[in-house]
């Protein structure tokens, strides 16, 4: 079952994200759309992050691995384990946050 914001070989997903890596098409053809984090916060399936309107991590991909991506998403933004991610610390501390930090602490580089 292909994703149902994948009409006509269009992504409608596009109008709400901004930068769309090319490697998302292998989720948008399969099942595992259900994972992708666009299509998750979208049609607002489970727990997200208040914060992922507008995080620059969430609106930047600059990953040139997608499920990387999805498996970062999967574990911060789109779970009750958003309190363990850095960047979700940082702004509740109301301490600036850095545009390129990661959930995990690492910077995006």
């Amino acid at each position: 079952m292909n994703c149902p914001l994948f009409v006509d070989f269009t992504r409608h997903c596009i109008k709400e994200v901004k930068n769309l890596p090319a490697d998302t098409l292998g989720f948008c053809l399969t099942e595992k759309h259900v994972d992708c984090p666009f299509y998750r916060v979208i049609q607002k399936v489970g727990c997200t992050c208040e914060n992922i309107t507008g995080c620059p991590v969430f609106d930047s991909i600059k990953f040139g691995d997608f499920p990387a991506f999805v498996q970062m998403t999967k574990n911060y933004c789109l779970c009750e384990n958003k309190v363990n991610c850095r960047r979700y610390i940082l702004k509740k501390q109301d301490v600036s946050v850095p545009e390129d930090l990661l959930p995990d602490g690492r910077s995006l580089g």
